[in-house]
């Protein structure tokens, strides 16, 4: 208790609150309590690695990313634990903002434009452009989608719109309800329906020029997104985490992957 007095006195804030149950942290003792979870968690990784330079990497490694990186982030990791068979993946798909410098996740891959959190390292991974495509089998049953003809056409699309994916806000603005036939939470589940003729969706513009069976459909706007990958600069010199930085710098990452 003394301890705890002479902190509170020396920052000048409260940290915990006193009833008859015990000490309560408030938000201030929460902050110090998860700053001081991640220093030791540095501290014992430091050691480990000034005493093991040579010990093969084991352990796990925090992901945070987007559900729509997923198709081309997964052969990445295939690589990754080919190479550190010790390594285990933790990925969570959450569109939430992870506190890098808490620990929460060791690296965050995010869309849209390049962030600016403090104290995180970002790195530039790719640009990507998007555009409509459809199916031959699509076109085989409706017709060859146009710019005069879209509202008579099919579409897909998510049921949440997010402000990093401005193509599916497009479609919930501009195509009549009754024309887009299938919604989803999933951008698998839109991709494969694609793929399978249903309606009109978005694809990496790279992706549709790469599959013969997809034709453009030309709208009067465009897009291009960049992800970036973001990792504290406490942590970026982590031998795990700089094994898997340099893995993913050697492919590009794109997005709404089937």
């Amino acid at each position: 208790m003394r301890h705890i007095d002479a902190l509170e006195e020396s920052l000048g804030v409260v940290l915990f609150q006193r009833n008859d149950k015990g000490y309560l942290p408030t938000e201030a003792g929460l902050e110090i309590m998860r700053l001081g979870e991640v220093t030791d968690y540095q501290f014992a990784n430091l050691m480990d690695d000034l005493q093991n330079k040579d010990k093969p990497l084991e352990g796990n490694l925090n992901i945070t990313t987007v559900n729509e990186v997923i198709g081309s982030l997964l052969p990445i990791i295939n690589r990754y634990q080919s190479l550190y068979p010790g390594m285990r993946i933790n990925i969570s798909c959450n569109l939430r903002s992870f506190n890098l410098k808490y620990g929460e996740a060791d690296i965050a891959i995010r869309l849209g434009p390049k962030p600016e959190t403090p104290d995180n390292v970002v790195i530039p991974l790719s640009n990507t452009e998007i555009s409509f495509c459809a199916h031959e089998s699509y076109i085989q049953k409706y017709g060859q989608p146009t710019k005069d003809n879209l509202h008579q056409h099919k579409f897909i699309a998510l049921n949440e719109r997010h402000d990093h994916l401005p193509w599916n806000d497009w479609v919930h603005n501009n195509i009549p309800t009754t024309s887009i036939i299938l919604t989803s939470s999933s951008i698998q589940v839109l991709n494969q329906a694609l793929l399978s003729g249903t309606g009109i969706g978005a694809m990496p513009k790279s992706l549709i020029q790469q599959n013969k069976a997809l034709t453009e459909v030309v709208v009067d706007e465009h897009w291009e997104i960049s992800i970036w990958m973001l990792v504290h600069r406490d942590l970026f010199h982590m031998p795990k985490i700089k094994k898997f930085i340099e893995l993913l710098k050697q492919q590009e990452i794109q997005i709404l992957h089937p």
